[in-house]
């Protein structure tokens, strides 16, 4: 049943991403005309997509609280590659991802598409660029999520956030919206750090088919209420992590 099951969402996934990637190819001209009006188009087919592959994937997302409108700054924890899927479902936004995505495949070509920000996380000075390219993209009205844990955590707790990434924010006075993600899989299924969880040294298509032979799984995602602000990035940076752990339910 298992076999099935993923080869049937391989075939309803494939031909789903290469007509959203299609469209994406589309309308991606409109840039030389209105970069800002590009980005809104890219963030409705985000959200399409996103939304799509959980319906194929059997993926519920279940949400508390009210998801920012557009332009926004958004801190969340980070547990697996589904998170990304998880926030854009529900909002459409771009991510700042580990630079070697900028490279795989097909993938990596459609992420630069969508304005996705990559960063080489071994290298410290390479976050003075990647916070030019933050502000650039706020003052676009755009909107944008990071992950300041800087990696993917076991799913026990929240790992403490580094500040170097919220300071476009904190320097441009711009507030700071946070969520909590988790993950619940059936009482019959292997459990959410095993099937969702992606902190083991697997690789990304490894993980993903396993990810697609299961029945399903929840998304529980809660999204703060009032952003945050404050003048000093460290002790934002503490603010932000204490609020997001609130929520936090480790997973099982």
């Amino acid at each position: 049943m298992q076999f099935i099951r993923l080869w049937l969402r391989i075939l309803l996934l494939l031909p789903w991403t290469v007509l959203v990637s299609a469209a994406r190819l589309a309308v991606w001209p409109t840039a030389l005309l209105s970069e800002r009006f590009d980005r809104r188009m890219r963030r409705s087919l985000i959200r399409c997509w996103a939304r799509g592959f959980a319906r194929v994937s059997g993926v519920q997302v279940s949400v508390t609280g009210t998801p920012p409108e557009p332009p926004f700054f958004l801190v969340c924890n980070h547990l697996s590659y589904i998170d990304m899927l998880v926030i854009g479902h529900q909002t459409g936004c771009i991510f700042v991802s580990r630079g070697d995505v900028e490279h795989w495949p097909v993938l990596g070509f459609v992420a630069k598409s969508l304005y996705i920000i990559f960063i080489d996380r071994e290298k410290k000075s390479d976050t003075v660029r990647v916070n030019g390219l933050i502000a650039e993209t706020l003052k676009m009205g755009d909107a944008l999520a990071i992950f300041p844990e800087s990696r993917i955590s076991r799913g026990l707790d929240v790992a403490p956030f580094k500040s170097s990434l919220i300071e476009p924010a904190v320097s441009n006075g711009i507030p700071i919206h946070y969520a909590t993600v988790t993950y619940r899989t059936p009482a019959d299924a292997p459990p959410a750090n095993v099937v969702v969880g992606w902190w083991r040294p697997e690789s990304f298509t490894y993980h993903l088919l396993r990810l697609l032979r299961q029945r399903g799984f929840t998304a529980l995602v809660h999204f703060g209420g009032e952003p945050m602000t404050g003048g000093d990035r460290k002790e934002l940076a503490l603010r932000l992590h204490r609020a997001v752990r609130k929520n936090f339910l480790p997973l099982r």
